[in-house]
């Protein structure tokens, strides 16, 4: 599939996220076999089309328990569930507690954001000339790779998250990968605390994830700070759609059991064996 056609499913998707959504409706829809469309997919995002219809839904669900005093189970009917308790089951292994008490005690945030990119960005999955590492950014350049890779991030409060990259880019070591192409696409970010090593901040584009644009930025990262670590999801956690196996399989291993933003993550430092990344 071209990316304008994956652009097409993904509109298509957001415009009938409370209607029929399985994958034979939507193949039928975009003209493709279920079979290759899922592949496709998959293979263009790094997730599946149900996970990613089931993780807007549960985002646009939070929303509305945030945003209105509707009552649960119209919630859950309104959001393509079959009843409270379904809702209350995938609500809880994503968000970590039921709607009710979520409700109550937490603000906002996206588990996903629309994967709606710009033209030049939906090139990213295809970069073959390597990625160039610049210690340039701005917040200007961040806030729209965190939008684009908010399933990293355990939680996003955009306004508190612009005001915290702001302060870090002046106080701490930023490096970006950019796509050595045409217009230089930002794919990946980190910021480093230069004293410690650890990073605050790791974002990279969804159609980057395939690239090897994150290894790239490891790899600069890690001649500068030979100690690096960051904060991950925990073992299990189900709103993890993978980051923790990637950075394990870059050489991070297990630290201690952490809680940020009132969410519970892991510390993971960095291998100093000098396995390569």
């Amino acid at each position: 599939m071209r990316s304008t056609e994956h652009a097409a499913t993904v509109d298509f998707v957001e415009r009938s996220l409370h209607a029929d959504l399985r994958l034979e409706h939507v193949a039928a829809h975009v003209g493709y076999s279920p079979y290759h469309l899922h592949r496709s997919f998959r293979r263009a995002f790094g997730l599946t089309l149900h996970t990613y219809v089931r993780r807007r839904r549960l985002t646009e669900a939070a929303r509305a328990l945030a945003d209105t005093s509707d009552p649960v189970l119209d919630i859950a009917l309104r959001h393509g569930f079959r009843g409270q308790q379904s809702f209350t089951s995938a609500f809880s292994a994503s968000y970590g507690v039921p709607p009710a008490t979520w409700r109550r005690t937490r603000p906002f945030f996206p588990l996903l954001l629309p994967y709606r990119f710009p033209a030049s960005e939906w090139e990213l999955g295809r970069a073959t000339g390597g990625f160039g590492i610049t210690d340039r950014a701005s917040v200007d350049l961040l806030l729209p790779l965190s939008l684009a890779a908010v399933d990293m991030l355990p939680t996003l409060d955009v306004d508190q998250h612009a005001a915290d990259l702001s302060t870090r880019c002046d106080s701490h070591r930023v490096l970006v990968a950019r796509d050595e192409g045409p217009g230089g696409r930002g794919a990946a970010a980190v910021i480093i605390d230069p004293a410690t090593g650890h990073i605050d901040y790791l974002a990279v584009h969804p159609l980057a994830r395939a690239t090897s644009a994150l290894p790239a930025l490891l790899h600069t990262a890690r001649a500068h700070h030979p100690r690096l670590s960051v904060t991950t999801f925990r073992e299990g956690d189900k709103a993890d759609l993978g980051h923790r196996r990637t950075l394990a399989a870059l050489g991070f291993r297990p630290g201690r059991l952490r809680v940020e933003f009132g969410y519970p993550t892991q510390l993971l430092r960095l291998d100093t064996s000098g396995a390569p990344l």
